[in-house]
């Protein structure tokens, strides 16, 4: 993993920490991402349509901020996603009210 792969995955460790305050256990995304690398994991959910197992469950406790979405869209991680990637989770965050257009 280069050092932009190992920052995501370093914030969304800190991210699965903060989930499990809220009741959210991410530790299974979290080995599959550290696995696999972000661009990988991401870029095969998104070709399925499919969000991360935490996502819902996130939306319905409001923390969406905790989220591999979220944090893929952040301009600093673009290098590492490609724009449909992207896309799908700036669409799936929509549809959660998380960003309004």
């Amino acid at each position: 993993m280069d050092k932009l792969e190992q920052a995501f995955v370093a914030e969304m460790a800190k991210k699965t920490e903060q989930a499990r305050a809220v009741g959210v256990d991410g530790g299974r995304t979290l080995a599959a991402l550290e696995k696999q690398g972000p661009a990988r994991l991401l870029g095969q959910q998104a070709r399925r349509g499919c969000v991360s197992a935490e996502f819902e469950t996130l939306a319905a406790a409001g923390r969406l901020d905790l989220s591999l979405e979220a944090a893929a869209v952040q301009g600093r991680y673009g290098a590492l996603f490609d724009d449909d990637t992207v896309n799908f989770c700036l669409q799936v965050l929509c549809e959660k009210g998380y960003f309004a257009l």
